[in-house]
């Protein structure tokens, strides 16, 4: 209300509808005065400026027809639906007078209402008109009475600018879309009083049965590789099927696309996850991949222009269920490479924790652009089921505050509690209809519309956690159980109204509830002992023990309960060793690194590592057991995931080559031998011995032999240990140095190009290793 004793109340308008809205308030002495109100959403605050419109109406109606029109808005209080509010206050309609040849402009008498029509009324035939709705309505049959005759008026909704015209006009067949279906209806069009708008009117779609131009463009895979500053890649992102499509006719040209199969592989070694992302329901065969893509998209753009906006006629996306699996090395990571100097998006905007300015700062107000008229966007149903894994951080610089007392204790806390398994978020869909708007404001209403949804559902998120054992997954599997155990009997009668499939149902039923329980129960057991453990782990103030344990977890889960005893009995062995020896070993190892300091550090570790490592053996046997026991009940369903490929070698000079499957591999033989012991090194090259089904590698420091059936190495050389390279017709002989026992290995290369090969990898490597020793010297 202004500001004035004879001023009126406005209609009520609604202020979570973000975008514009034109309210009419009356002031005395100049009447009724349209104002422009804008509503934009910052983060969590709604900013509203009012404005003067002026003579800038939203709407405009324009009769170049024969015959006078009565409109008004109508009842607000009804929606979509048709079903009414109640309780509301009496509805008056507005009603305005439209002589013929004239036009005026118009606003929503009631701003607020959730749906808006337009109702027009001539000769007393009602027809009902949505003003968002641009382009060609059907056309509305007027009967005849005693002061008029009756006719046909063509409705059409057009674009000016920021106005948006409903422009009636006398029927011509000759120009318009729509067609009377017989030539007897047409002759007694005048004469008829009244007769269904549907059935008198057909659209005349002949023009577009062929199409003029087709275009297919289909990729059997793309693959991307995302590689950070230091030459390491991060992850490797798969597309299969890729399909794009472009159809063009004389009303419409249409873009389509779907991709059958999504997946970004997890690159860095020693991730939890090997899979990042990928569809949760896996497909069985080609053809229900053909018929499921896992992304499709469609938008058709009507070719007229003469609607004065970029008129899209329908848009779709379709994303299915994907499963995202993250780590917190991968995820920091992922982080470090956003923040990289050199990228694009990357901002002088300082992120800060706690602002406690109390200033609000303006929104910025989108600039002006082409505005665009959808007339359905249809966003389908999705869900992402969601998993995360708390871990050190040994692919990414840790740039975390100094060690204290509160920061250990809050490390084995999140440890043990900071893990998500499989948490459900489900978004529903979206669906707009005649939305005519700018794209930045459309792409932030999508956004608020998915944020929302995700907000909802933190419940979920909080309630699959590892620590309580996965209470949501635990509900969902025994449900499922359930729910078969009554459907699997009720299908098998239903389909062959036999007692025998009947019985067969119920045997199904059975085993799967008995199937889904164990997984369930199981599955909590091991999710509540594996982050007990987990947390433990880092109260052993071990960091060998720590990377020993995460890649001998990672290479060795348990398929079944068998193996899940046997690899607990030897988790729990190798803990208690670990103990043990740390507590006679440690004290010694810091008193020769530091002394008397470091000889007390030593004795703390080892005193606090004995109990903790211990109890991290108990509970690794536990997870192990109840994880095989989780295992075997799907060992025989056979939908498993993994990497397309291992990790791409970037050579120490940082320039990315063709991929090279043999010398990928040689690195993920280096990262895994031994159970990580090096992990650190950088792999140079590697050829295959001549005897024992071995390798030899080279590093930036050492060569090693190592057995690929088990990773694990017959034996190494240092080059601070290396004297001299001999070679010889069936092989080279590494000379060592005259203090070293050892004396010499032999390496048993039988052809002369292999031979070359790696007594050129081998002096290249050690010339670069004494470099680089004169350098820091």
């Amino acid at each position: 209300m202004l500001p004035n004793r004879k001023a009126q109340w406005s209609a009520p308008f609604n202020i979570t509808n973000t975008g514009r809205t034109y309210v009419k308030v009356f002031v005395h002495g100049k009447g009724t005065v349209l104002l422009k109100i804008d509503v934009l959403l910052e983060n969590s605050t709604l900013f509203l400026y009012f404005d003067e419109a002026g003579n800038n109406w939203p709407y405009s109606i324009r009769n170049f027809s024969k015959f006078e029109f009565l409109f008004y808005q109508a009842n607000p209080y009804v929606d979509d639906q048709g079903v009414e509010q109640h309780p509301h206050p009496p509805f008056n309609p507005i009603r305005y007078k439209l002589p013929p040849k004239s036009l005026m402009s118009y606003a929503w008498d009631f701003p607020a209402a959730p749906f808006k029509e337009l109702v027009i009324l001539c000769n007393g035939k009602e027809r009902r008109v949505q003003l968002t709705e641009i382009g060609n309505l059907r056309p509305m049959k007027l009967p005849r009475t005693e002061r008029s005759e009756g006719g046909i008026i063509e409705l059409h909704v057009v674009a000016d600018g920021p106005l948006q015209s409903l422009v009636l006009s006398d029927y011509d067949a000759s120009s318009s879309i729509y067609k009377i279906k017989s030539q007897s209806q047409a002759s007694s069009v005048s004469q008829q009083a009244s007769s269904s708008q549907v059935d008198l009117f057909s659209v005349d779609d002949s023009v577009d049965n062929d199409s003029v131009l087709t275009v297919t463009v289909q990729l059997e895979g793309v693959g991307v590789s995302l590689i950070n500053r230091r030459h390491v890649e991060l992850c490797y992102m798969t597309t299969r099927g890729f399909e794009f499509k472009y159809k063009s006719s004389e009303l419409y040209e249409t873009f389509s696309m779907k991709v059958k199969w999504i997946q970004i592989d997890n690159q860095l070694y020693g991730g939890h996850y090997d899979v990042i992302l990928f569809p949760s329901v896996l497909p069985k065969s080609t053809r229900e991949m053909e018929n499921h893509p896992t992304f499709s998209a469609m938008v058709t753009r009507v070719k007229d222009d003469s609607h004065g906006v970029l008129y899209i006629k329908y848009a779709s996306v379709l994303l299915q269920q994907m499963t995202l699996e993250m780590d917190e090395d991968f995820l920091f990571s992922l982080l470090d490479f956003a923040r990289d100097p050199n990228t694009p998006w990357t901002g002088s905007e300082k992120d800060i924790l706690c602002d406690e300015s109390s200033h609000i700062p303006e929104p910025e107000k989108e600039s002006s652009g082409e505005e665009i008229y959808i007339e359905v966007l249809h966003i389908h149903p999705a869900q992402m089921d969601l998993s995360f894994v708390r871990t050190e951080r040994i692919n990414v610089e840790d740039r975390s505050s100094s060690p204290t007392a509160l920061n250990y204790f809050v490390n084995i806390l999140t440890m043990a509690i900071g893990n998500i398994n499989d948490a459900p978020v489900k978004l529903n869909a979206l669906l707009m209809e005649n939305v005519r708007t700018q794209m930045p404001v459309l792409i932030q209403s999508v956004e608020s519309h998915y944020s929302q949804g995700f907000l909802y559902q933190v419940h979920k998120i909080l309630g699959s956690a590892d620590f309580i054992g996965n209470p949501v997954g635990l509900f969902n599997n025994i449900s499922s159980g359930f729910v078969d155990m009554f459907y699997e009997p009720y299908n098998g009668f239903m389909l062959n109204d036999r007692l025998d499939e009947f019985g067969i149902g119920l045997a199904k039923g059975g085993f799967s509830f008995m199937k889904k329980s164990i997984f369930g129960i199981s599955d909590s057991v091991y999710k509540v002992t594996g982050s007990i453990s987990k947390g433990l782990s880092v109260a052993t103030l071990d960091r060998e023990f720590q990377s020993r344990r995460r890649i001998n977890m990672a290479r060795n889960r348990p398929r079944h309960a068998l193996y899940g005893l046997t690899q607990g009995a030897t988790s729990f062995f190798d803990s208690v060793t670990s103990g043990v020896s740390g507590l006679a070993l440690a004290p010694m190892e810091g008193a020769a690194k530091e002394g008397a300091s470091g000889f007390f550090k030593g004795l703390g570790k080892g005193i606090v590592g004995l109990p903790t490592k211990t109890a991290i053996g108990f509970f690794d046997l536990a997870s192990n057991l109840s994880e095989g026991v989780r295992n075997t009940t799907t060992v025989f369903d056979g939908e498993t995931i993994t990497r397309i490929r291992p990790a791409r070698f970037i050579a120490q000079d940082g320039i990315v080559r063709p991929y090279s499957q043999r010398e990928a591999v040689g690195q993920q033989w280096l990262k895994s031998a031994n159970s990580g012991r090096y992990f650190k090194d950088e792999y140079l090259a590697h050829i295959n011995m001549t005897q024992n089904a071995a390798v030899v590698i080279v590093t930036t420091t050492r060569i090693i032999t190592l057995f690929t059936s088990n990773l694990r190495t017959d034996w190494e050389v240092r080059f601070d240990e290396l004297r001299s390279i001999n070679r010889k017709s069936t092989g080279l002989t590494l000379i060592l140095r005259p203090d070293d026992e050892r004396r010499e290995f032999f390496i048993p290369i039988g052809d002369q190009d292999s031979q070359r090969f790696l007594f050129k990898e081998i002096s290249t490597a050690v010339k670069e290793y004494n470099r680089r020793l004169q350098t820091i010297s």
